[in-house]
């Protein structure tokens, strides 16, 4: 459940633009695993800054409430 979940935090990440400070300016496509972007992104949050964390907080939340798994899993029904 945490691989799935730190691969969720990824997407999320990549999805407002965060995976850009992970490659090179020249490269278009993806160069990091989602999983990869999201071990990333969870060791960056304590020291992230909040205009970062506030945008991934809640995209991260409507990633994981698209999944029943996790619904289920954390009582969120």
């Amino acid at each position: 459940m945490a691989m799935t979940l730190l691969t969720l935090l990824g997407a999320a990440g990549e999805s407002l633009g965060m995976d850009r400070m992970l490659k090179a300016n020249t490269v278009k496509t993806r160069t990091h695993a989602l999983f990869r972007q999201g071990c990333h992104d969870y060791a960056s949050i304590p020291a992230m800054k909040q205009e970062l964390l506030d945008p991934l907080v809640p995209r991260f939340g409507e990633y994981v409430l698209r999944g029943p798994v996790y619904v289920h899993a954390f009582s969120l029904e």
